[in-house]
């Protein structure tokens, strides 16, 4: 450790340590002892040699202090000292009491017995002067002994001095969140004096046996504090810098503002500042995914299937839609969330009439959105039990709702005639009617330009049919959700009709070479999705992801997949399917309520943002976009209003999260979170992986529902205009193209009109952060 007067403090590695200088002329009035006499060489020899030096402190004051050789020897009196005319502020020093004289004059009183040999040098710091603007001024330096006699006099030039900064800095040897470091805290001293501590906020939830050198180190509260083996003397501007060895970060980083200050021997304030660290998690390491074989395609299934442009050329119909009219207790599920040519599914129904069980393949058709593919009349049916909640499992309460009891109503056969695509099971009884819904993949082992995947597992979470949902409380929601129950929302087609149609609406509008599979699908299937698709488009609303679905899909991106999530809050959530029938899947809502849920609890590395370039921020009903003039909206005159955009959830590019390498945000906006009433950003985000993979992040709901005018019926904007429509439908269009670097090209002509009229669904927000 080096002091010098106008040198630096550095406490920490690769500092050199140097051996103070204390010269028989000592700085005698800044020492602590009770008395202090210090000889000097011969009188003849000394001069008063007066300086005065101002040195600026953060606070807006100056410190000013006055230095003169002894001409005399004696006991000091006291010191009077002239200071610009026009100073103001309130004065204090060191080692003893400061008085007004006059205007412009102040008087220094020794709190102890100070002798001085004749050379002495004093030097006396007064703190806290305002001084006036100008300069350079000529001020008087008067130090008297106890016997009256003249010690030292003379005078000296004060210059307008410069402002110290505390000007903190904060390093880490190693800044990634969950492991060990060295942290580095450095600072200015804006005062001089004796430096005793110095006390560094640490970054939050840090932990470790920490350690530094050249003073002892304690942890309380937060803050570390650094006490110095040996108090020295230090300047104002020198530098200090202390190591904080065996720091252990919490897995949870960020951008972090962390105070640092230093004191002196009477906790004087020497300086005090805050400096920013980075600690950003890289995205966590996922398990390799095998790429199982397909199966062979059996018996009377075809090989490959007619294109998107041959099936939507065929007949469609309306008949589909169910009215608000007919809905009621009737309610139908199926034994299979997703199926292939050649399977077999079971529907089971509660109602007690005869129904009509008839299955449209959704699509575009002219229009009509739906084409009839097979039917059964005159069913019989029976009223089934009501659905049971319970279950435990490691001591915690389930909470599952099931109606897994309920006796099977019908075996539906797919055949050849189920061309590959999403489906709708519609149930009527003549006065009720509900869906069931089903997606029919390709398994023939062709690749598609696009596939576009069912969020099944979030429907699933919000589904309240027959007692709990996730959601029914913090206290009372579901630890364990089955699909073995009728879904309670969209007229039981879980969030496909309020959120997802539209996707499907525009990708067969359009013509393109699509294929479609669902969350249960990516969980089983995932690593063979570079070889079914080059691009997928994942839905509005897809938050719940097992692990095997999240190292699925980053592996497709490493690999070469393209990926556009047209939604927000995307793999948010994380589940564990219970076993291979993927029938249920459990969450943890045990550990720490909702937090435990979240694929972030395991840290940040698991965050969306590392993944898909943003991150849930909040629920939201519906505020406007504006266009911007990137190639999102190409086409579309920039400064367009688009009302009600930014609705259902939203997500944001969080600064402390990890943001991949050439990662652009190609929209933003504000909209008004539904939980606290406040603005919060979004931003849509972009990005090309090393992979060549690119990645774009939609951060709203809303794309599918504005591609057919028909948004949730409690959003802002259940209707949108024609004019939104349009503008959405290019930004669709843009995405695709871009995404898919140029193997999706939609043609440019104007939105799709559906001619139908659905019934607008209520979809519910969660806002339980």
């Amino acid at each position: 450790m080096g002091i010098s007067d106008a040198g630096r403090l550095r406490v920490g590695r690769g500092f050199s340590s140097i051996r103070p200088k204390f010269i028989a002329t000592g700085t005698a009035v800044l020492l602590a002892s009770a008395t202090l006499t210090v000889t000097a060489g011969p009188a003849t020899a000394v001069v008063a040699n007066v300086t005065i030096v101002g040195t600026a402190v953060s606070n807006g004051t100056t410190t000013v202090t006055y230095r003169a050789s002894a001409t005399r020897a004696g006991t000091v009196r006291d010191i009077v000292v002239t200071i610009p005319k026009g100073s103001g502020g309130t004065v204090t020093s060191v080692n003893g009491t400061v008085r007004t004289v006059s205007a412009g004059v102040l008087r220094w009183t020794p709190s102890k017995t100070v002798k001085v040999a004749v050379g002495a040098r004093f030097a006396i710091p007064f703190y806290g002067l305002r001084l006036p603007s100008g300069g350079p001024w000529t001020l008087s330096f008067k130090a008297t002994g106890t016997t009256g006699a003249v010690l030292s006099s003379g005078t000296g030039s004060l210059t307008q001095p410069v402002t110290i900064s505390p000007n903190v800095a904060i390093t880490a040897s190693n800044p990634i969140p969950g492991q060990k470091t060295t942290l580095y805290y450095y600072g200015t001293l804006t005062r001089p004096g004796i430096l005793s501590a110095v006390r560094m906020q640490l970054p939050t939830g840090t932990t470790g046996a920490v350690t530094s050198i050249n003073g002892t180190l304690t942890t309380s509260g937060g803050y570390a504090t650094w006490k110095a083996s040996t108090p020295r003397s230090v300047a104002a501007g020198a530098r200090v810098a202390i190591p904080i060895n065996g720091a252990v970060l919490s897995k949870y980083g960020g951008r972090f503002t962390l105070a640092m200050s230093a004191t002196d021997t009477t906790s004087g304030l020497m300086m005090s500042g805050a400096g920013t660290l980075a600690l950003i998690a890289p995205p966590a390491p996922m398990p390799a995914v095998a790429v199982a074989p397909f199966r062979a395609v059996p018996a009377g299934c075809p090989s490959a299937w007619a294109t998107t442009t041959a099936e939507n050329a065929k007949a469609g119909t309306g008949a589909w839609v169910i009215p608000d009219n007919m809905n009621g207790t009737l309610a139908a599920y199926l034994t299979e969330v997703s199926a292939t040519c050649g399977d077999t599914v079971d529907v089971k129904v509660t109602s007690g009439n005869p129904v009509s069980v008839v299955a449209y393949r959704m699509g575009y058709y002219a229009g009509l959105g739906a084409r009839e593919v097979w039917r059964q009349d005159n069913v019989p049916t029976v009223v089934q039990p009501a659905p049971t909640t319970g279950g435990t499992a490691n001591g915690h309460p389930l909470r599952m709702t099931s109606a897994a009891s309920w006796s099977k109503t019908l075996s539906i056969p797919v055949t050849k005639e189920w061309v590959p695509g999403t489906y709708l099971i519609r149930v009527s009884d003549g006065r009720l009617a509900s869906y069931a819904p089903l997606t029919v993949r390709d398994d023939t082992g062709s690749k598609h330009d696009l596939l576009i995947q069912q969020a099944n597992t979030t429907w699933e979470a919000y589904n309240k049919y027959g007692g709990v949902s996730f959601y029914t409380s913090l206290d009372t929601g579901s630890g364990r959700l089955t699909f073995d129950r009728p879904y309670g929302e969209g007229q039981g087609s879980g969030q496909f009709l309020p959120l997802e149609q539209g996707l499907v609406f525009w990708a067969e509008s359009k013509g393109l070479d699509v294929t479609y599979w669902t969350d249960n699908d990516l969980d089983e299937f995932g690593g063979q999705l570079p070889l079914r698709a080059g691009t997928i488009f994942m839905p509005g609303h897809d938050e719940y992801y097992s692990l095997p679905m999240r190292a699925a899909l980053n592996q497709a991106i490493t690999r070469g997949v393209n990926v556009a999530s047209l939604g927000a809050n995307a793999v948010y959530r994380r589940i564990t399917f219970t076993d291979n029938t993927r029938r249920a899947w459990d969450i943890d809502r045990y550990t720490a309520g909702y937090n435990s849920t979240l694929w972030k609890y395991l840290g940040d590395a698991y965050a969306s943002q590392p993944l898909l370039g943003a991150e849930y921020n909040c629920g939201a009903w519906g505020s406007t976009l504006t266009t911007g003039s990137g190639w999102l909206f190409g086409g579309i005159p920039a400064g367009t209003a688009v009302p009600g955009f930014f609705a259902g959830e939203i997500d944001s590019v969080w600064p402390g999260l990890y943001k991949q390498p050439g990662l652009t945000i190609v929209a933003n906006g504000t909209a008004t979170c539904g939980s606290s009433g406040k603005d919060a950003s979004v931003q849509a985000a972009a990005f090309i992986a090393p992979s060549g993979a690119r990645v774009f992040n939609g951060s709203t709901f809303a794309y599918g529902c504005f591609l057919v005018r028909r948004c949730p019926s409690n959003w802002n904007v259940p209707t949108p205009s024609a004019a939104s429509q349009q503008a959405v439908t290019v930004m669709v269009n843009n995405i695709a193209d871009w995404v898919g670097r140029g193997t999706i090209q939609p043609p440019v002509d104007t939105a799709a009109a559906m001619r139908v009229a659905v019934p607008k669904q209520e979809l519910p927000v969660e806002n339980e952060r």
